[in-house]
């Protein structure tokens, strides 16, 4: 998709891999078991975590890069 123009993005909890395969724009998620939520937080705190998670995707997907490059997750 990116070799076509159209930019993607990966969320994983093995940002290491991600990046040595080569994956452009890779957002780090929480864990390996929840890579897009945080079971330890108040079900109203997760949902604000899991909304930050997907605007750092929005603003990877965004942002113009050159080869992989990693956006941290939420705290």
């Amino acid at each position: 998709m990116e070799r076509a123009g159209i930019p993607t993005a990966l969320i994983t909890s093995l940002s290491s891999v991600a990046l040595k395969v080569g994956a452009n724009r890779v957002v780090q998620g929480k864990r390996f078991s929840h890579p897009c939520g945080n079971p330890a937080l108040k079900p109203e705190d997760e949902k604000a975590w899991r909304l930050e998670l997907v605007r750092r995707a929005m603003q990877a997907l965004t942002t113009p890069v050159t080869g992989p490059t990693l956006f941290e997750a939420p705290v």
